[in-house]
């Protein structure tokens, strides 16, 4: 065993992805190639009911590295799926390191490999994630609710939480697969809940440095993907011993915002607008009585005036309903005042350079651990629901509300 060639997977998690999918294997194999050219080299490409040729153009793909293809159905499945089917067939590999690759990154490098892999070197656990420079008018999940939320209950700030271009070593492969599995982790609460569980368990998180990101616009997806990063969000946290005091080690600067800025198409967020404005209308009591601190946002176009002042306090409401058993309430009124915050906050940075956007954000996360620990908030006395379910946005986000199947 102690002469064996170390063995490196990469894996691919995919759905109808064959325009790009074929770029980021092959950055993949010429990262590996060098990084680990004695090694055993595998690359997995691990999707779930894609239509369009994905897996087909993978097969096409020349590769020096091993190819494996593990698929699931696509109904009530997601990109979690994909990533426990990557670590499933690393443990069946007995993999000494992991590293996963958003298919749909169209700047994806083979130095990002390296770079990664050296990160997670070692014998005790640890994770790797990125951290990138992106457009201003993207990272929104990350920057108004990931990572503020984590630095307020964890006491770390982490700059990209849910990045998608992670890596761990066969230690924390071991320990990740006894971690309880909400069902929004089979969704796109998986990177939030590999972070989230990580920090939980006091498993080291390393910041690796990849450049620029650039890949297919999430924003079409604001009412799904923040919800379910919510849900795998809340339920580690509800696991949590509680509200934890900030690190000795002080928050670097972040160097997040790329200097190149690409607006959002105005007719999506006009009709996420109406679709929001919709929601609200239909809960604004029980939002009200939630979240005391949205009581006084002001009106704007889009809506809701949400300020880097006002969202602290909002998100420290949050945390004190989903604390008080007040689980699905708190995440799916909070989407809806999120999306709010993401318009104002375009506002905000209208004319600010990158450095000054970096700073407001930094400011907010940090004012955002005050108000936390401001409110006394005791965990581990609630628990969320077994089943993911839209629930709240049943209507307003044309998805019906049904449960992911088991």
């Amino acid at each position: 065993m102690a002469n064996r060639s170390q063995v490196t997977v990469v894996g691919i998690p995919a759905r109808d992805e064959a325009r790009t999918v074929g770029a980021v294997a092959l950055a993949a194999d010429a990262g590996l190639h060098r990084a680990f050219p004695q090694g055993s080299n595998v690359v997995v490409l691990a999707e779930n009911g894609s239509t369009d040729g994905t897996v087909q153009r993978f097969a096409e793909v020349p590769l020096r590295s091993r190819k494996v293809v593990v698929g699931s159905a696509g109904p009530g499945t997601g990109k979690g799926t994909n990533v426990f089917a990557v670590m499933d067939r690393a443990a069946a590999l007995d993999a000494d390191r992991v590293l996963l690759l958003d298919a749909d990154v169209r700047s994806t490098e083979p130095e990002w490999i390296g770079r990664l892999a050296e990160a997670v070197d070692g014998d005790e656990p640890v994770l790797a994630v990125p951290a990138y420079r992106r457009n201003r008018f993207e990272a929104n999940t990350t920057n108004h609710l990931a990572s503020p939320l984590l630095a307020a209950v964890y006491g770390v700030h982490v700059q990209q939480p849910i990045g998608g271009e992670f890596a761990f070593n066969r230690a924390f492969l071991r320990r990740a697969r006894t971690w309880p599995r909400p069902d929004s982790a089979y969704l796109y609460g998986i990177d939030v809940w590999l972070t989230a569980n990580a920090l939980r368990e006091h498993v080291r998180v390393v910041e690796v440095p990849l450049g620029r990101k650039l890949h297919n616009s999430p924003f079409p997806k604001i009412l799904r993907l923040p919800q379910q990063v919510l849900d795998s969000l809340f339920h580690v946290v509800l696991r949590t011993d509680g509200v934890r005091p900030p690190g000795p080690d002080a928050p670097r600067t972040r160097a997040a915002v790329d200097g190149a800025a690409v607006r959002q198409d105005p007719a999506v967020v006009s009709r996420v607008s109406a679709s929001v404005a919709r929601y609200l209308d239909a809960h604004r009591g029980d939002v009200r009585a939630l979240f005391p601190s949205a009581r006084e946002v002001g009106p704007a176009p889009w809506g809701l005036r949400v300020t880097a002042d006002d969202w602290p306090h909002i998100l420290a409401d949050a945390l004190a309903a989903v604390s008080g058993g007040r689980f699905e309430p708190a995440r799916d009124h909070l989407v809806a005042l999120y999306v709010n915050r993401v318009l104002t906050f375009w506002e905000e940075i209208d004319g600010l350079g990158d450095g000054e956007i970096d700073e407001l954000l930094d400011r907010q996360a940090a004012r955002t651990v005050r108000a936390v620990r401001g409110r006394g908030i005791a965990l581990g006395g609630a628990t969320g629901p077994d089943r993911f379910d839209v629930r709240h946005w049943a209507g307003f986000n044309d998805e019906p509300a049904v449960s992911v199947p088991a």
